[in-house]
């Protein structure tokens, strides 16, 4: 939300999608807020990296939710650019033993 008041996006638009693919669900959360710039989204799952300033970002929210999905539910989780947005893929086991 604050990305698309940011970009001054007319329509904000969230698409989310999903497919079974060798095992797996691939979730993608993909949105029309104008993407990560290039030179920060290598960093983005780190810890404490927040494009916010201080007040409003700890910088912990990603780099959690990155290591929720890996670590604990053995599944991945990237960032890309697509058309006009992120997209964010969620790949997880459909059994997890």
């Amino acid at each position: 939300i604050d990305n698309f008041k940011i970009q001054n996006i007319k329509a904000p638009r969230l698409e989310i999608s999903s497919s079974e693919e060798e095992g797996f669900i691939m979730i993608n959360i993909c949105d029309n807020g104008k993407g990560i710039p290039s030179d920060i989204i290598d960093y983005i799952f780190d810890p404490y990296f927040s494009t916010k300033n201080e007040k409003n970002g700890t910088g912990l929210g990603l780099y959690m939710s990155k290591t929720i999905i890996e670590d604990h539910c053995h599944g991945k989780l990237t960032a890309s650019n697509k058309n006009d947005g992120a997209c964010f893929t969620l790949k997880l086991p459909l059994n997890i033993s």
